[in-house]
């Protein structure tokens, strides 16, 4: 029988996360006590564009405490420097040299601060050069480049594509990329990181998304969300959706001049997320009754409000944040904050629920929207929402 090489066990980004979170908080206890580890290496492995250095990132929160390093790249990148045109032995040499002043900062601070983890994230590790692949397995499974050995404390993970496609129900992905030995393969801990429309969801409204996009996709189905989020490219030019495509289409339509022109909306849609995505988003927007959050806030309807779906009460929670902010900020203001603690006392606790998660028990809400905050926190109702929450969790 021939052997399925269908990959089963595939887990989400925040469940990965929270493993190498975890496991690196215990390799720490035990290094600070002296005792022996054996540090685990971890490679993620997705499709592109779902998310994983971001929410590497986010798991380490300091900058200082972590270094990225985008091996995909024969010319530049993050090593920064033209290798193609030399020899092996000097590109090695240059390769070791770039590597080095990358990771030195890194290094320096982890010296400096020996209780705290340091991490080195090699994002794209196996789609380098042949010749580059020892000099990044020994980084990756032994902590050191020849001559110069990382502190204790420096946690190295990767990230990369499977040679086969193992993400994608499409027939033909072709992934370049340099496939690992049985021997390297038995060193690794690989995460196999499969694409959660309500972890994207969730991130959307915590980090002001549009509320078109975060509407338009958080209507869908679960099938119909994960087709949306990732589209493979079925063009010449490449262009598809992913999470990160979808979140840089966000910033053109913050626009008004690009926003409020067909011919450019048009543009910057397929550009950002190809033609099958495209035809479907610029259809909700110019046939559907898309969201508007400064007309809600600035003629309250209640109304109107209660009649949104869940999806759409999220997603004004979400982006009415940010004016509702200004507003508080501002010498004339317009009340924005009254009207979106009365939209607060709406019937649909999933809504609630999901805005008291992203926004409030994450602390978003304290740390990027303060005025808000106190301003929200100042009011009973609002105290009477958190105290609900706090129970609901005990």
């Amino acid at each position: 029988m021939a052997e399925d090489k269908k990959q089963q066990n595939f887990i989400s980004l925040n469940t990965a996360l929270k493993l190498i979170k975890f496991d690196t908080d215990f390799q720490m206890q035990e290094i600070l006590a002296g005792r022996p580890t054996d540090k685990h290496t971890f490679v993620l492995y997705s499709l592109p564009g779902v998310g994983k250095t971001q929410g590497i990132r986010q798991m380490v929160g300091d900058p200082q405490h972590i270094c990225v390093i985008d091996i995909n790249a024969e010319f530049g990148g993050s090593l920064a420097m033209p290798i193609s045109h030399v020899d092996e032995k000097s590109q090695t040499a240059q390769v070791l040299h770039a590597l080095n002043a990358s990771i030195r900062k890194l290094k320096d601070h982890a010296i400096k601060d020996p209780t705290t983890p340091h991490f080195l994230f090699l994002d794209e590790f196996n789609r380098g050069d042949e010749f580059m692949k020892q000099t990044i397995m020994q980084l990756l499974l032994e902590n050191r480049l020849p001559g110069n050995s990382l502190p204790a404390n420096v946690f190295v993970i990767g990230a990369g594509n499977t040679a086969e496609n193992i993400f994608s129900d499409e027939e033909v992905v072709e992934n370049d990329v340099n496939e690992l030995d049985t021997a390297t393969r038995d060193r690794i801990n690989p995460l196999f990181i499969q694409l959660e429309p309500k972890e994207w969801l969730d991130w959307a409204y915590a980090n002001e998304v549009a509320p078109e996009v975060v509407d338009f996709i958080g209507s869908k189905s679960y099938n119909e969300q994960r087709q949306l989020l990732y589209q493979p490219s079925k063009s010449a030019d490449g262009t598809g959706a992913t999470p990160r495509s979808w979140t840089r289409l966000s910033s053109f339509l913050t626009d008004p001049a690009i926003k409020n022109d067909p011919v450019l909306l048009r543009a910057a849609v397929f550009s950002m997320i190809g033609n099958d995505c495209g035809k479907q988003f610029l259809t909700y927007l110019t046939t559907g009754d898309s969201l508007d959050i400064f007309a809600l806030l600035e003629k309250p309807d209640q109304a109107k409000f209660t009649s949104l779906s869940t999806g759409r009460k999220m997603a004004f929670f979400s982006s009415a944040l940010r004016p509702v902010e200004q507003d508080l900020e501002s010498e004339a203001q317009r009340g924005y904050a009254q009207i979106f603690l009365d939209y607060l006392q709406t019937n649909d606790q999933t809504a609630i629920a999901r805005f008291m998660h992203t926004q409030v028990e994450t602390g978003v809400l304290q740390q990027r929207y303060p005025q808000t905050n106190l301003y929200l926190r100042k009011d009973p109702r609002f105290m009477q929402l958190v105290m609900e929450m706090s129970v609901n969790n005990v």
